[in-house]
């Protein structure tokens, strides 16, 4: 969000002259160990009032931010917090903030990194939230969650919502953390509506009944009590409505109509049109209005008294009351035609976008119906889009627009299906890709001149999405290769300088949604896609070099170890003039283990260092302070091991969800220094945090650490079973270094092994035998089996096997395809790997390679 679009949000509103000082209702800004106050209460009861008023006489720095629905967007939410913080005067980093939000990073450490530039100096900063009943987006109640729980003592946060907020309350009520005020404390006393006529009424002081009476109409409703006083030209006049509650609906509507109605014809149709404005300014309202007196007009609508509310620094910008605003809106849907209307919100969002203010402006015309503009302004702006990584509001703009019948540009709707797959929406982004092959075939927009850009876009985004769906078969890949065009963007293309983010700060491409969270496919199909992605006239040449990235952890992890050293050099070509930590760093952590696997511990540690020395975002440098920790660990260098992890623990101050790799080094630190009990909080952390994400890397070498921490303990029987878990994991798909790397973990492979030759278990069935014996043996890499062996004596059913695991068919698969349950599967496999001399998948695939 630019600084402009942010500036009428972060202006605190200033309290009337007349504001009724409430001496009930105290505002803890200096109780240390309260975090959070909350004023909970419905429209109308001077939650907002109170506060400005209350934080304007506290000495320190006050940060206010005026929410809308616009701001569910969490990049959007924390960059208008960010500038709200900015705006106060307190001293961040606002640039280093800002362009990390920019690298699209996860959520959590959004939080973290503006957290740590608040503790940077222990000054006093009140952060105010206004509207927050707005926001419905459950990931930024995490976030807020987070970021509360984390506070700083000097940095208290103020909450004003209509509803219930939905953060965890309850905890934070029995640690003393939060304050509350709600309507009870709101309501006006008889004393206080008295204090308001005498405050604000032109006429002579009223009677003790005659406040009763607006007391128990308004029922203590401060905007109620200033309604009444509006329609109160007369000392002795009794209203009817007086006898009734103001808050009705109906009697609260018609009060307001009538306060309207007693308004000059010119003055009502000034407010009504300038309505849909965020902030009233003499140069806005000249501009919707085609006039040049709307100084004198906002400033006599002040003195009357009316519901708006003047911005802090700005002596002529003010914004109307959210009540009062609804109601003028209303009486403009009531009054005007529906072309009047249309105009009016056509000459308020043609001023926005004057103003530069892109996502306002289209906001605005989406809600108005100009649907043909808000899609020529969408098309202008996707690359800002794109950049600022606001998403959520895009997503709605082609949801409303989709939803009225629009037709989307072509540029436009690539653009969103590439963002659903960003988010794993899978189903609807292979939706939408149909739906734009099949428009080409009736209008061919593909070779309109207009359209270039999109339909490079497109082909992009075909082969991207044949990582994300991670069923990688020869069919699907010459199926999609046979549709992608290779040409490159336009040269005058504005997408020339765009560059998709595949990796998030994952110190394994496994772990992406490249991945497909580390369920291992067949890399036969990849290496087809990598042969078709190396031709240097095909685009997507990043996305080339994190095939070849992704094939050679793919190796590793089977424990094919020479091919995956030749993959890395290949992957290493396409680093050259893309500038990607997300594929560089994987790299050098996968390039790093070779190493340690050979125990080349001064080569491991000088390619850490020198990759540390290249200009790295900060949380890249901490994942390779993590693996630095790691290759001392595999020395035996413990000390050494605990200063990289302090120095990494110093970059993040905190660890948490999202951080598997850190905690897990961390683990096997304690647990070389005997602390299981520490090692256990980390490990339970992770394979809590990876299960609710189906992460499996993260589960697997959890579950072999804590296998170890229980073999640590003598709880021999208990290990065995946990590994059993781990091996059940990694049988499926073939990985092998996550149990060889850990050499405390032969005994327990020893134990298990042993065990299950004793003792017959059903569930141990789940596991090939075979597979666990390999993990014993192939500390010494098995070489490729030779091209000209014989092939063994297979049963037809076993040929068929053979062939449904070369496709890259799971168990699952194979069972549907060969009318089998998946457990027989399973003892076919065994057979079948015990008669071919393999002791894994990966190892079946190649010798059928070599065969065909």
């Amino acid at each position: 969000m630019k600084e402009s679009e942010a500036a009428v949000k972060v202006k605190m509103p200033v309290a009337d002259e007349n504001f009724i000082i409430r001496k009930e209702i105290q505002i803890p800004c200096h109780i240390k160990m309260v975090r959070l106050t909350a004023i909970q209460a419905p429209l109308g009861y001077g939650k907002t009032t109170l506060l400005s008023k209350s934080l304007s006489r506290v000495n320190g720095y006050t940060a206010w931010l005026a929410l809308d629905e616009m701001d569910n967007d969490p990049v959007r939410f924390w960059s208008c917090i960010i500038h709200s913080i900015v705006h106060s005067g307190k001293a961040i980093n606002k640039e280093k903030v800002l362009s990390f939000l920019e690298t699209g990073p996860p959520f959590y450490r959004i939080v973290d990194m503006l957290l740590d530039e608040l503790s940077r100096k222990q000054e006093n900063i009140s952060l105010v939230l206004d509207d927050y009943d707005l926001i419905s987006n459950p990931v930024i109640h995490k976030m807020m969650a987070r970021f509360i729980h984390f506070l700083p003592r000097h940095v208290k946060v103020f909450i004003i919502s209509q509803d219930e907020i939905p953060l965890p309350l309850s905890e934070w009520r029995i640690k003393g953390w939060m304050y509350e005020i709600g309507i009870g404390q709101l309501q006006f006393t008889l004393d206080e509506v008295k204090e308001f006529y005498e405050n604000n009424a032109v006429v002579t002081p009223r009677t003790k009944s005659f406040y009763q009476q607006v007391l128990c109409a308004a029922e203590g409703w401060p905007f109620g009590v200033r309604l009444l006083s509006l329609t109160e030209p007369h000392k002795d006049r009794q209203r009817k409505s007086m006898e009734l509650s103001i808050l009705s609906p109906v009697v609260g509507s018609y009060v307001l109509y009538e306060v309207l109605s007693s308004l000059p014809a010119a003055v009502q149709q000034f407010l009504i049109r300038t309505s849909l404005l965020k902030e009233l300014t003499p140069a806005y309202c000249n501009q919707v209005m085609k006039r040049d007196d709307s100084e004198e007009v906002l400033k006599e609508i002040e003195r009357k008294g009316l519901f708006i509310s003047q911005l802090e620094g700005s002596p002529l910008t003010y914004r109307l009351h959210p009540l009062f605003s609804t109601a003028l809106q209303n009486e403009m849907h009531r009054r005007l035609s529906k072309e009047s209307i249309m105009d009016v919100y056509r000459i308020t969002a043609k001023l926005l976008y004057e103003r530069r203010d892109y996502p306002a402006a289209i906001e605005t015309a989406v809600r108005g119906n100009l649907f043909e503009l808000a899609d020529r302004w969408i098309v202008e702006n996707l690359v800002n889009i794109f950049h600022s990584k606001e998403t959520g509001s895009f997503k709605h703009w082609i949801l409303m627009l989709r939803k009225n019948s629009f037709d989307v540009h072509p540029e436009t709707l690539v653009f969103y299906a590439y963002m659903c797959a960003v988010q794993r929406e899978m189903e609807r982004t292979v939706s939408i890709v149909r739906e734009l092959d099949r428009r080409h075939e009736k209008s061919g927009w593909r070779a309109e001149a207009d359209s270039k850009d999109a339909a490079c876009m497109l082909d992009i985004l075909k082969v991207y999405i044949l990582f994300l769906q991670g069923r990688m078969t020869e069919k699907s890949i010459s199926h999609v290769l046979n549709q992608v065009h290779c040409h490159p963007f336009p040269f005058d293309s504005r997408w020339n300088r765009f560059s998709m983010i595949y990796n998030h700060f994952k110190p394994q491409l496994l772990q992406t949604n490249l991945g497909n969270g580390g369920k291992l496919g067949s890399f036969k199909p990849l290496m087809k896609l990598n042969d078709q992605l190396r031709n240097d006239a095909y685009l997507p040449r990043p996305l080339a070099g994190y095939s070849f990235a992704l094939q050679a952890e793919i190796y590793y992890e089977m424990n094919v170890l020479p091919k995956a050293d030749e993959l890395i050099k290949k992957a290493m070509e396409y680093i050259d003039g893309h500038n990607d930590p997300g594929l560089s760093v994987p790299l050098c952590i996968l390039k790093t283990k070779i190493h340690l696997a050979a125990k080349h511990f001064t080569e491991a540690q000088a390619g850490l260092n020198h990759a540390m020395n290249s200009p790295l975002n900060i949380d890249w440098k901490c994942i390779l302070l993590t693996m630095k920790g790691l290759a001392f660990i595999r020395e035996g260098a413990f000390e050494k091991a605990e200063m990289e992890l302090a120095r990494s623990s110093n970059v993040i101050r905190r660890a948490d969800s999202g951080l598997e790799f850190w905690m897990l080094v961390q683990a096997r630190l304690h647990m070389e220094r005997g602390n299981g009990r520490k090692a256990l909080h980390y490990i339970e952390q992770v394979i809590r945090d990876a299960k609710r994400e189906s992460r499996v890397i993260p589960i697997i070498e959890a579950k072999v650490l804590h296998s170890l921490c229980l073999w640590n303990s003598s709880k021999k029987k208990c290990a065995a079973s946990v590994l059993h878990g781990a091996l059940e994991l990694a049988a499926e798909s073939g990985y092998k270094r996550i149990f060889l790397d850990e050499e405390a973990l032969q005994p327990v492979l020893l134990h298990y092994i042993k065990s299950r030759k004793n003792v017959e278990q059903a569930e141990w069935e789940t596991v090939p035998l075979v597979f666990v014996q390999s993990l014993t043996t192939d500390h010494i890499i098995r070489p490729r089996t030779d091209p000209k062996k014989i092939k063994p004596k297979l049963t037809p059913r076993e040929e068929q096997l053979i062939k449904a695991i070369a496709s890259g068919a799971s168990n699952k698969e194979i069972a549907e395809q060969l009318f089998l349950s998946e457990g027989t599967v399973r003892v076919y496999l065994s057979k079948v790997y015990k008669k071919l001399n393999v002791c894994s998948r990966a190892q079946a695939i190649l010798l059928a390679d070599d065969w065909q």
